[in-house]
């Protein structure tokens, strides 16, 4: 009975590596061409900015990169996936329906860091682009025949420390959070 035992946890292990490794392979081949960027000003109510303003203000500095942070957790935190094709693109509505695609959680991670970086005067601009996902140089995009998945919405952050990529989606499913940005 010990031997199966220690032999079953042998071989649990060694997935378990293998998982961690292959997770860590596929993250670190992950990067993302922007192809143009949504026209986007929507801001969030009042009553959701003193929401956003108050987790922001209780569990991070006000710094460059605790707003980046803040801003892609909270919004995968706030948002389900549904692969459901909808022009809503009203921040409030968004958080209100506690449901969206790709475009929609940009929007909100949008929303949030830019109005938050003005309340704290943190300087800085988080922008919706679209494009194509690349794992390794190989443009995922056309594996799938369905226009869902022509493009896909992330954001583009610049601040004074550099110009950084995040998607709330891939957050919300992977905890990946630092994306390569192709040139």
């Amino acid at each position: 009975m010990f031997n199966r035992l220690k032999k079953f946890l042998g071989w649990a292990a060694v997935a378990l590596i293998l998982i961690v490794i292959g997770y860590f392979v596929t993250v670190n081949g992950l990067s993302y061409e922007v192809s143009g960027y949504r026209p986007y000003n929507e801001q969030l109510d009042k009553a959701h900015l003193r929401e956003m303003s108050n987790r922001f203000d209780d569990a991070y500095a006000a710094n460059e990169q605790d707003l980046r942070r803040f801003a892609l957790r909270n919004t995968a935190l706030e948002l389900d996936f549904a692969m459901r094709k909808n022009a809503m693109k009203n921040p409030n509505s968004i958080l209100d329906s506690k449901i969206g695609h790709c475009m929609m959680y940009s929007y909100v991670m949008a929303s949030t860091y830019n109005q938050l970086a003005k309340l704290k005067k943190i300087k800085g601009s988080c922008r919706v682009a679209y494009g194509h996902v690349f794992l390794y140089n190989v443009n995922l995009h056309q594996f799938f025949s369905s226009t869902f998945f022509r493009d896909h919405d992330f954001c583009v952050i610049s601040d004074d420390s550099g110009v950084y990529v995040a998607d709330a989606i891939l957050f919300d499913y992977l905890l990946i959070d630092d994306i390569r940005l192709r040139k």
